[in-house]
């Protein structure tokens, strides 16, 4: 901030062109008195003029050689010489110098007792000098009639920055744009401070949200010092209940926090009303009861992980959470009811059909999960003078140019000409043309000739036991009974997810565990969508059993399937206690728990990011709500 209004007045032709910046340091370390003041203050300044004025800056230099060489004489004889100093090179540029001083609260701390009084002296008596400093917490002296800085200084309070404003800064820094969502993530991690914005920034670069979000604990190891030197500011006692409000990382009274830091309450009452009155704590009111949060996040989260070495489960499970729930496929958020309404009308259902092709979904539809592009190909069998690594050359050829009728031309020609091989190398052939088909087909929009590629699919290579064929089998079924659910044949999808699960749930492979749990999911997606309510909560419940922890896909699709269940009809009272079953579950999904107990009536308390990810789930629920067809809100 300091360095723009610098820049400002170095350009300015207008009615602050008399004004000179003269900026200090970031940390004024040599400063111990007065007297080291305005050495630094001709430190700068002759800095300042060098490029204009270089004869009378090598004298200024000269001037404070001359100043330091003096230290054994009297205190005052030095304070008055360095100001004079100060003072006749002001009139000699007759300029009115702007004392620019960062972390003036660190300064006020580290010099003696006369400081204060001199410096207020000067400031009041000297107009070709004024002051203007930052800090980034309030000086208690600014407000006690006992101290020199009473009523000095003109007090200008900088609030955190909204989600628009996060935006302009975000674009500022990487010069690339994040969508609403992704920005709300970055704003409820930051609380809006400018500074933690620009370091998450500059360590985002090139980084999608849910991979700065894995990676938040690089982040904070990269910048330890600074939020160390944020603790190391605050006097001892203060920053024992400091430590205490991070610990609790939630809004906490005052009782809590005192049993938490192991303190007398009235020590720790007194050490809350200092640190509200630095800044560095925030109070609400909860009717007679006041509770207090730390005023910036990111440092409840540094604590933490730094307490925790690493493995703070609360913090690892709101990063989950928020990458799941933030930045995910515009499509993947539209409500499953939408979808399936959306097949009844022939224009809704066009324009969604074109916007998935161009989304790839087959091939995305699963978290990232891709089918292999190539095979190893030591010796491939000719047949009748055809090769089939030219065929599938030429396939993927015409896939590149998005002419998928060619493409799937020649993926039939491989599975004929070369279905009956019995080498294995061929067979992984005919297994990745197939799928490789079905990909094709996807794009054309022919769900019919999906399904019935992946029946042929399943049928050839269903039986097979190596890992990576059975994952891939897998897909292709949950492709099957996704596609099945979406042309509204719901039996038929019921049944295709029911054989995923007798084939695959005793499978130990944690992609495949995930595949079983979201086949769950799309199951009771399902259920709604043909208005079975209760079925689908009770395949919510087997899934939320089963579920990978902190896998991505699976909360994905838990915080999906809730929305869905809210909107067809069931309570959320018996969400709570079937989430509430499992300790982990629970805690996994506690933003989703929280604002189940919102719309439940309940008043909770929670950390602040808890708290705003909560009100944008309701935003989201409330959205659902409409959608769906009053019919369908009474289970059968």
């Amino acid at each position: 901030l300091l360095a723009r209004i610098a820049a400002e007045l170095r350009s300015c032709n207008g009615p602050f062109r008399h004004l000179l910046p003269v900026r200090f340091m970031e940390e004024s370390h040599e400063v111990y008195s007065v007297a080291d003041f305005w050495l630094e203050a001709l430190f700068h300044l002759e800095r300042e003029i060098a490029a204009d004025d270089p004869e009378f800056s090598q004298e200024l230099r000269k001037t404070r050689a001359d100043l330091k060489s003096r230290w054994r004489e009297r205190e005052i004889a030095a304070r008055a010489r360095a100001r004079a100093a100060v003072i006749e090179a002001a009139e000699y540029l007759d300029r009115r110098l702007v004392l620019m001083v960062e972390n003036f609260q660190s300064l006020c701390r580290s010099v003696d007792q006369d400081f204060g009084w001199g410096l207020r002296k000067a400031l009041q008596t000297e107009p070709r000098i004024m002051l203007l400093a930052t800090a980034t917490r309030r000086i208690e002296a600014l407000e006690d009639a006992r101290h020199p800085f009473f009523e000095l200084f003109r007090d200008f309070k900088l609030n955190p920055l909204d989600k628009e404003e996060c935006q302009r800064l975000w674009r500022s820094i990487s010069e690339d744009g994040k969508s609403d969502e992704e920005i709300r993530a970055l704003h409820i991690l930051t609380g809006g401070s400018p500074r933690l914005l620009v370091i998450v920034a500059g360590f985002a670069r090139h980084r999608s949200l849910r991979r700065l979000l894995e990676e938040l604990v690089t982040l904070i190891d990269e910048h330890t010092e600074y939020f160390r030197g944020h603790l190391e500011d605050l006097p001892t006692k203060e920053r024992r209940v400091y430590l205490a409000v991070a610990d609790l990382w939630r809004p906490a009274p005052a009782g809590d926090i005192a049993a938490r830091a192991d303190m007398d309450i009235r020590v720790v009452s007194a050490m809350l009303g200092r640190l509200v009155h630095r800044g560095a704590v925030s109070v609400e009111a909860e009717g007679r009861t006041r509770t207090y949060a730390t005023a910036e996040r990111l440092y409840c989260i540094y604590y933490k992980l730094r307490r925790e070495r690493d493995t703070a489960s609360a913090v690892q499970n709101l990063i989950y959470f928020m990458a799941a729930f933030y930045g995910r496929d515009e499509f993947a958020e539209m409500p499953g009811i939408l979808r399936a309404e959306a097949m009844q009308n022939e224009i809704i259902r066009g324009g969604i059909e074109r916007a998935l092709k161009e989304a790839s979904c087959i091939h995305e539809m699963f978290s990232g999960q891709e089918f292999p592009n190539s095979v190893l190909s030591p010796d491939i069998a000719k047949t009748g003078g055809i090769d089939a690594e030219v065929l599938m050359s030429e396939a993927q050829a015409h896939e590149g140019r998005r002419e998928f009728k060619a493409a799937i031309a020649k993926y039939d020609q491989v599975i004929e000409c070369f279905g009956d091989h019995g080498a294995p190398e061929i067979q992984r052939l005919i297994f990745v043309a197939m799928l490789k088909k079905v990909i094709a087909q996807d794009w054309l929009g022919d769900a019919a000739a999906v399904i019935s590629s992946c029946d042929q699919l399943i049928e050839r290579f269903g039986g097979g036991d190596d890992p990576e064929t059975r994952l891939h089998v897998a897909l292709v079924m949950v492709i099957k009974g996704s596609l099945q659910a979406t042309l509204g044949d719901f039996e038929a999808a019921f049944s295709t997810y029911d054989h995923v699960v007798e084939c695959f749930g005793d499978d130990d492979t944690q992609k495949i565990q995930t595949l079983v749990v979201k086949t769950m999911y799309q199951k009771g997606m399902a259920q709604i969508k043909f208005g079975r309510s209760e079925d689908a909560l009770e395949a919510f419940r087997l899934a939320c059993r089963a579920a990978v922890p902190r896998n991505r896909a699976t909360m994905d699709s838990m915080i999906g399937t809730v929305r869905a269940l809210i909107a067809g009809g069931i309570s959320e009272r018996r969400l709570i206690e079937l989430l509430r079953e499992d300790d982990h579950t629970a805690d996994a999904l506690e933003p989703l728990v929280v604002a189940l107990r919102q719309r439940a009536g309940e008043s909770v308390r929670a950390p602040g990011e808890v708290l705003e990810i909560a009100a944008d789930i309701h935003k989201r629920m409330a959205a659902d709500v409409p959608s769906v067809p009053k019919q369908r809100l009474v289970s059968s």
